[in-house]
């Protein structure tokens, strides 16, 4: 099965889509850039892993056949890629499946053409792969995360929480699992606590580098940005 590689403006990164439905692909293609410029395919079978090492962005039809597969793949070989997962009929799989898998967004697409492309403009332009990247470093000994241009001060509770999640495969984590990391230096008596810790501390993220660092994963956990803090 053949894959669509495409190119976005004059210097821009390399997209591939593993899309099935042609009308997603017109979609996508709208979507990206109005004067996108085929380049060539990826071949699953026998395309290789250095196709796949410098893709910026990779968009993935759910329901296609391995799409998870396909998301383990790009992950092998490219940590940096921004992976969206366009979800268009009801699956088997769900949103933290895919999350789980490496994916940085999954987007359920609205059945109304326009809708469907708004919701594809806009996710694109929230989206780490369309800004500039900002490189954010936690210092756990300082209690600090801190940009080039500022330092943003924590409290150990800010700090462990970042730091679970940088640690979890992914930056993806369950509610469970994150409360549990935290039990030996954190009393969280119940998720309503947590809950709101976490989103004291979004605020203050967003407030000190007008970045949106921590997302949630609906029924699930929460995830980290990816490619934006180091330790």
């Amino acid at each position: 099965m053949l894959f669509s590689i495409y190119r976005t403006g004059i210097s821009p990164p390399p997209v591939i889509s593993f899309v099935q439905s042609e009308a997603l692909l017109n979609h996508l293609e709208e979507a990206i850039s109005p004067d996108i410029m085929p380049l060539g395919a990826f071949n699953r079978i026998t395309g290789t892993d250095d196709d796949l090492n410098g893709v910026k962005a990779v968009f993935i039809e759910a329901g296609i056949h391995d799409s998870l597969g396909l998301i383990k793949q790009v992950r092998t070989v490219n940590q940096g890629a921004c992976i969206f997962v366009l979800v268009t009929r009801p699956s088997a799989l769900s949103s933290v499946d895919y999350h789980i898998a490496g994916a940085d967004y999954c987007i359920k697409l609205p059945g109304n053409v326009q809708d469907k492309t708004n919701l594809l403009v806009r996710t694109l332009e929230e989206s780490r792969w369309n800004h500039p990247p900002l490189q954010l470093r936690l210092d756990r000994t300082k209690l600090r995360l801190c940009s080039a241009k500022k330092t943003l001060e924590l409290t150990h509770t800010e700090m462990m929480i970042i730091d679970t999640l940088l640690s979890a495969p992914h930056h993806v984590m369950s509610y469970q699992h994150i409360l549990k990391a935290l039990a030996s230096t954190i009393a969280f008596h119940d998720l309503r606590a947590l809950e709101k810790a976490i989103s004291r501390l979004r605020t203050k993220i967003k407030n000190a580098h007008h970045l949106k660092l921590i997302f949630s994963v609906r029924s699930f956990g929460y995830r980290l940005r990816r490619s934006s803090v180091c330790w």
